[in-house]
């Protein structure tokens, strides 16, 4: 009687370990890293344009910073990122980049900034700098040894400042303004297991925001990523990546019927080096 219990007692527990080593089996596929830290070099093309609008209520001048303030339309951007797969099926991961630029030129024509007029040939110099910080979390629907299909919820913070500086002989004409916009994103990634070493991503994501602050304040906001790349995990904790990337950002913050517009897109290839755990 006691060999018969003791002996169930061990199919048992032989049974509950092989149970759970097979739900922990999903740790060593090629696609489920624990915790991740990437650091990113995004050689990207610019187009960035800014409307701001004066406190009597006359519309600004629409400005390409690109075409008509000498900022350079290329630039090598630096990025962080942290992911965290603390479920099978879950995921939080946080990315962020600064981009600071500055320019000159000679206007070409009159330009309506805020409460000021540079007028034609009036050297000017500008900047632009923004930090992006996003935070979003993955449910993966569709999650096994070759294939991911997850859905991503998150919102992503711009913090923006820009500003004109002139010197029109008499004295200097300087303006500058900026916002912070929180935007929440939604978007679709999925990723393939060409076998374990390459690894093939890729992800969509599309968000409009229109929401009425206050009576005298209104924030609009659009936010569209894309992305495909390709990854080898070359060594047991380094993964190195190639994706090209797309981003189009457009904000409109309206105060007592005083609009700032900022449009900017940024787009070209990205290098990755990960350290998977």
């Amino acid at each position: 009687m006691k060999a018969t219990f003791f002996t169930t007692i061990a199919l048992l527990s032989l049974s509950a370990s092989a149970t759970a080593q097979n739900q922990d089996d999903w740790r060593s596929w090629p696609l489920a890293d624990h915790f991740t830290v990437s650091v990113d070099a995004f050689f990207q093309s610019l187009s960035t344009e800014i409307r701001l609008d004066a406190s009597d209520g006359a519309p600004g001048t629409t400005i390409d910073f690109e075409q008509n303030l000498g900022m350079s339309d290329t630039e090598t951007l630096p990025g962080l990122g942290l992911g965290w797969r603390f479920a099978k099926k879950h995921q939080l991961q946080l990315e962020t980049f600064d981009l600071n630029r500055s320019g000159s030129a000679i206007t070409a024509t009159d330009i309506r900034f805020g409460d000021e007029i540079f007028t034609v040939s009036l050297p000017i110099s500008s900047f632009f700098d923004i930090n992006v910080t996003a935070l979003s979390y993955s449910y993966s629907f569709i999650f096994d040894k070759k294939k991911e299909l997850a859905l991503d919820l998150g919102l992503s913070v711009q913090d923006i400042k820009f500003g004109l500086v002139g010197n029109g002989g008499t004295g200097i004409i300087e303006v500058d303004s900026g916002l912070t916009a929180p935007l929440p994103t939604f978007g679709l990634r999925g990723g393939y297991a060409f076998t374990d070493k390459w690894i093939g991503k890729a992800g969509i994501g599309i968000f409009s925001l229109d929401l009425a602050i206050s009576d005298e304040e209104q924030l609009n906001g659009e936010v569209i990523n894309a992305y495909a790349s390709i990854q080898h995990n070359t060594f047991d904790h380094v993964h190195f990546g190639l994706s090209y990337a797309y981003f189009d950002v457009g904000v409109d913050f309206t105060e007592n019927g005083l609009v700032n517009s900022i449009n900017y897109q940024y787009r070209g290839p990205l290098v990755t080096v990960t350290a998977a755990f």
